[in-house]
This record gives C-alpha cells, sequence and structure tokens, in this order.
C-alpha cells in the first residue's frame, strides 16, 4: 500500500446560489440518530457554483453529491471525507481548493491512476493511498464518496463494508453508479463486460464491469451495515448527451438548469426501476450507518 500526502490550499466560495432551495426532500431537523448531512446556514455562501465555475461538469450526480458535500465543510471547522475508487482526483480538485478544512484521503487500485491523483491534487490537503476499497477502515470520516465505481467492483460486498467500516457513527456516504456501459455502451463496452467477468473470477478484476441491479445493491447495503437515508436518479438521457455538444460559455447555465430539472423529476412520484435504467442512466443513494 503506497501513500502520497499533499498540503492545504486556499477557500474561493462565491454568492449566489444554494442548492438545498432547490431540494424540497431534504431533512429540515437534525434528530437523534439521524446522519448530519442536511444543508446548513452559511449565509448565503454558494455551494454549487463559484467565480470560477461549478464544482464539477458533466454529471449532475457528481455535482448534487458534491454540493452536499460543499454544504458540510461550510457547516463545520474540519470534515474529512474518504473517496472510494478516487481515479485521477479530479471530481475533488475544486471542493479541495475552495475549502481548505476538508481532509480528503483518494483511495484508487490503478497505481497509474494514483499518480494522476498526486499530481492533480498537489497543494490540496489530500491523501492518496494505492490499495483496493477491501478489507480496510480509513477513517474516522465524516463523509465517504463512490462516484461512478461501484458498477466496476468484482467483490461489492467487501466494497461496501469498507464504506460501513470507514464512517463515524454519525457519518453518511455519497453512492452513485451508472449504467451508461451497458444500456448505451460501445462494443468495446460489451466486450469489456464479458471479458471482465472472466478475468475478475481469475483475480484480476482491472476491467471488470457489470450492471448493478436495484434489488441487489439494496440487499449489499443492508448486509453491510448500512440504510438508505435518500435515493434518487440522475443523468437523464439525452441531457446527458446535450451537455457535450454545448459551447463552453452555456455550460454553467445548463449544468444548474440541468440539476434544478432533474431534482424537480425525482419529486413527481416516479418510481425507479431497473428498466428505466436507459433513461435514469445514474442510481444515487446517501447512506448511514444503521
Amino acid at each position: 500500500m503506497a501513500i502520497v500526502t499533499t498540503t492545504a490550499s486556499n477557500r474561493h466560495p462565491n454568492l449566489a446560489i444554494n442548492l438545498a432551495s432547490y431540494d424540497r426532500q431534504m431533512i429540515s431537523q437534525r434528530k437523534v440518530a439521524s446522519p448530519s448531512w442536511e444543508p446548513s446556514s452559511t449565509d448565503g455562501v454558494d455551494t454549487l457554483g463559484g467565480v470560477d465555475g461549478l464544482l464539477v461538469y458533466g454529471n449532475a450526480a457528481k455535482l448534487y453529491c458534491l454540493t452536499r458535500i460543499a454544504e458540510l465543510a461550510a457547516a463545520r471547522e474540519t470534515l474529512a471525507v474518504v473517496d472510494l475508487g478516487c481515479g485521477a482526483g479530479t471530481n475533488f480538485v475544486e471542493l479541495l481548493r475552495r475549502w481548505p478544512n476538508v481532509r480528503y484521503m483518494g483511495v484508487d487500485p490503478d497505481l497509474e491512476a494514483c499518480t494522476r491523483a498526486r499530481e492533480n491534487l498537489a497543494g490540496l490537503e489530500a491523501t492518496i493511498i494505492h490499495a483496493p476499497a477491501y478489507g480496510l477502515e480509513l477513517g474516522p470520516a465524516d463523509v465517504v464518496a463512490s462516484f461512478s465505481v461501484l458498477e466496476h467492483v468484482y467483490n461489492r460486498s467487501a466494497y461496501l463494508e469498507c464504506a460501513a467500516a470507514s464512517l463515524v457513527s454519525d457519518g453518511v456516504a455519497f453512492v452513485n453508479y451508472d449504467a451508461g456501459h451497458f444500456v448505451a455502451g460501445s462494443s468495446r463496452d460489451r466486450v469489456k463486460t464479458l471479458v471482465g467477468g472472466v478475468l475478475a473470477r481469475a483475480g484480476r478484476e482491472r476491467w471488470y464491469q457489470s450492471f448493478v441491479a436495484e434489488e441487489q445493491f439494496r440487499r449489499l447495503v443492508a448486509r453491510a451495515e448500512l440504510r438508505i437515508v435518500e435515493a434518487k436518479f440522475f443523468n437523464t438521457a439525452t441531457l446527458k448527451e446535450l451537455y457535450g455538444k454545448l459551447p463552453p460559455e452555456s455550460r454553467d447555465r445548463f449544468m444548474q438548469e440541468w440539476l434544478e430539472f432533474e431534482l424537480g423529476l425525482n419529486d413527481l412520484g416516479l418510481a425507479y426501476e431497473d428498466a428505466l435504467a436507459p433513461l435514469l442512466r445514474t442510481r444515487n443513494f446517501v447512506l448511514a450507518r444503521t
């Protein structure tokens, strides 16, 4: 297991929009044994965007989760975050730059990804660990994040158990996973899905990917002694594809409109099922310990 550490940067918030105004189902009052993830009063601090742009682009699910994490960071002296399957670390660059009170630990089994993460997070409060997220206790973490990773994890039970073991008692995990590889993927994706399973069974998990069924995920959550606090869907087909067609100067506005629309769509009573995955490409959960 290899560890690389870098140091802190400067905060750069902006005044504008608070995502809490969009989410009509958020927890309004803290209760005993409830996770402390509800948005706080930040005197108008904009956790959605900033003078240098949004926290992340091209993915409404990630923008939603990062915004909720930023709200927690704005409300606390320190916030410990563990990012399982951090890849190159790019999802958290802007958040760490604006909130230096966040202590970030990224974990990834790919050495090259860890090297890129070290480079991308240089000068920020970040630790990078080269290891698979199996059988580890990486906390105590206030927040565990797992963005677009679970569909590539072979031992999903051990992975979610690692997430649970890393959380403090009132911590929360933001977990999302995608269906795009399986409902709209390329021929390369289809080959990778077939071959990856064979290789994973032989101990080579690098190319593994498979669809995450709703029933399977809920069963694994319970086995890991976690509970579902919130379940949403994001990255509606066509909207995600349209993003890539826009000129750069229109992307901030589109991302905010896109996220607002999808939060409203989640309020309309549409019950998610696996058959909707071709339309609703990303499943998004907030989890807490039981």
